[in-house]
């Protein structure tokens, strides 16, 4: 976001599944989310927007023009749990400074989405 400033209106969706207490999801991680300049945090009741937009793994990254035309999906991250140069944040930057204009998709590293596996505590994770 510091390197993208402006460019963008970015929004971090947290999955509060049913019937979780409405502070289910207000972690550490929720609270540094929000801190971020030009991120807006919301709670997705049910996992409904997690369905719209087809994320099943933490960590899903979409870029959409003003128009609604989707240019990435994907990770930004090389592994879970990794910051720093990648290529997924590499084509994300790109896109956004007008360098790339073809749809790019790069995998993704992070956790099941599912509300059952959540509810359970069985996520599995991708490394």
């Amino acid at each position: 976001m510091a390197r993208c400033r402006g460019r963008l209106s970015a929004h971090v969706i947290f999955i509060r599944p049913a019937g979780t207490a409405e502070d289910w999801i207000q972690t550490d991680l929720w609270r540094k989310a929000s801190a971020i300049p030009g991120v807006t945090v919301h709670a997705d009741d049910a996992d409904v927007e997690a369905r719209n937009f087809h994320a099943e793994t933490s960590g899903h990254t979409a870029l959409y023009e003003p128009n609604g035309r989707l240019l990435f999906q994907g990770g930004i991250t090389i592994s879970r749990g990794h910051s720093g140069d990648n290529p997924g944040r590499s084509a994300l930057v790109a896109l956004l400074e007008h360098k790339l204009s073809n749809q790019i998709k790069t995998p993704i590293f992070g956790c099941s989405l599912s509300e059952v596996e959540i509810q359970r505590g069985v996520s599995e994770c991708k490394p």
